[in-house]
């Protein structure tokens, strides 16, 4: 087994409310607060949970719910293995309490590996920006709002904007281009001129239109509808009717459409494709500084140079998932491809 083969792992546990160097995706700040018999035993156990908190945040963000839970078998020790560095940013002590904020980091090659060795799908890493538009009314008879004063759901939302990993959650803003294109008819009916007027002012491809109902007293009834593929699902959130019944239906919902999300990729992942890129370059170091640049997006998961020589070179990108999504990739990094017919050319932006 694979942990059985790696060496124990030295952590290092430094004074220091710096972050981590390095891809963010893999540390997680953590709070512990714990008590037992003094405090040298509450401060081991503390350590020991933030660990696996740590550990399962990122796990979250990397995998699936079913590998999330896969990776969750193992216990504590093993945990120890995955990780790479403790820092405390903030702890207190009592004869038997400790207290502390930490940031955790997770060895990335380790926990890749071993996902790999025990199937355990790992998710591409990719920015969405997923635009909710927040309908509401308080019975179901009722006209639907979107923009009107008494729409606490989308005020909800302009509140409460979340991000899970690098999965951006906002409500659609109140300007003058969004009031002018859409109302709430036209959002609950899937109307396509005025939607796809609404993702490109905003700059999106992810949108939601989410609309709201009292259930009784006891929550929510949520009737989801994704703009994509036209697919509606209901979704009910319990709770009385305060703030927090939104809070929790904003998680709720926004956790959804995450995992969507993450299993698109995995079925993205299983898809490789390969394309022709011809570079032209004044300073060999500009080729070195691209072919750098590409190693760090997931989705490609090969580069193999052909030719290189006066001022050119050609290469093959393989790549997971759809065009699109390596054209945003790369756009991210300010290049640009352009097709040539058999092939591609890649250009600074």
């Amino acid at each position: 087994m694979f942990l059985r083969l790696i060496a124990f792992f030295l952590i290092s546990i430094t004074l220091s409310s710096a972050a981590f160097a390095g891809d963010m995706t893999y540390s997680a700040e953590i709070t512990v607060d714990v008590t037992a018999e003094n405090a040298s035993i509450a401060r081991e156990k503390a350590m020991t949970e933030a660990n696996r908190q740590a550990y399962t945040t990122v796990a979250q963000r990397v995998t699936t719910a079913e590998g999330v839970n896969k990776l969750n078998e193992l216990n504590d020790a093993q945990i120890l293995n995955f990780i790479k560095e403790v820092s405390i940013i903030s702890e207190k002590a009592s004869n038997v309490r400790y207290i502390a904020t930490l940031n955790v980091a997770i060895n990335e090659h380790i926990l890749k590996t071993y996902m790999q060795e025990n199937d355990i799908p790992f998710v591409i890493s990719s920015m969405a920006n997923v635009l909710i538009i927040p309908t509401f009314r308080e019975f179901k008879t009722d006209m639907p709002m979107l923009w009107e004063a008494g729409n606490l759901w989308r005020k909800a939302w302009e509140q409460n904007p979340r991000t899970i990993g690098s999965a951006k959650f906002y409500s659609i803003p109140a300007n003058g281009s969004n009031y002018a294109s859409l109302d709430a008819e036209k959002a609950l009916s899937m109307n396509g001129l005025a939607l796809d007027k609404i993702a490109f002012i905003n700059n999106t491809k992810d949108i939601y239109v989410a609309d709201a109902t009292y259930n009784g007293i006891e929550g929510l009834d949520i009737t989801l509808y994704t703009y994509r593929n036209g697919k509606v699902e209901n979704i009910s959130v319990a709770g009385d009717r305060s703030p927090q019944l939104f809070i929790d239906a904003i998680n709720k919902i926004s956790d959804h459409i995450y995992n969507q999300i993450k299993t698109q990729n995995v079925i993205d992942r299983q898809n490789k494709s390969e394309i022709t890129v011809l570079y032209s370059y004044a300073y060999l170091k500009d080729w070195l500084m691209l072919e750098k640049q590409l190693k760090t997006i997931d989705y490609i998961s090969k580069i193999s140079t052909s030719a290189v020589g006066s001022g050119r070179v050609q290469f093959k990108i393989t790549f997971i998932g759809g065009f699109d999504r390596l054209q945003e990739a790369l756009r991210n990094k300010y290049y640009n491809l352009k097709n040539a017919g058999d092939f591609y050319i890649i250009e600074k932006i």
